[in-house]
């Protein structure tokens, strides 16, 4: 028997918001895809049917036609809660997770500190005036 995806129901509240960012030329285009790939989902096609339409492989389709059944609770929670920020939340769903990488080396502070003495005249911190050639 092959393997059937989880079928996805947009609350009312989402489906607009999906559907202001999949039609939008202004949104970044992962956001605009991953849209459409949660509404083409509820709209019942199958995951390959979908990686034909937007251009993306079985794999990324299934991730996150996947994220959203998981997020689905909290945006509807946002929802209940504080509709005006639902479109914040679902942008803030439909980015990129953070990803690991290698830790800060400079704290703040310390950025600061660099930063207010690159800006400071040369003279100020006891250095004669330079020329350029």
């Amino acid at each position: 028997m092959p393997f059937v995806a989880a079928p996805v129901i947009i609350p009312e509240a989402i489906r607009p918001i999906l559907s202001k960012f999949a039609k939008s030329r202004t949104f970044p285009a992962r956001q605009v895809q991953r849209a459409k790939i949660i509404l083409l989902a509820a709209d019942g096609f199958d995951n390959m049917q979908i990686s034909n339409q937007v251009g993306l492989g079985q794999d990324s389709v299934s991730k996150w036609r996947s994220r959203f059944l998981k997020k689905l609770p909290l945006l509807q929670e946002v929802a209940e809660k504080d509709p005006s920020g639902l479109e914040k939340a679902v942008s803030v769903f439909l980015n990129d997770s953070p990803r690991p990488g290698q830790p800060v080396h400079y704290t703040d502070e310390q950025i600061i500190k660099i930063l207010e003495t690159a800006c400071r005249n040369p003279e100020e911190l006891g250095y004669g005036a330079t020329t350029v050639a």
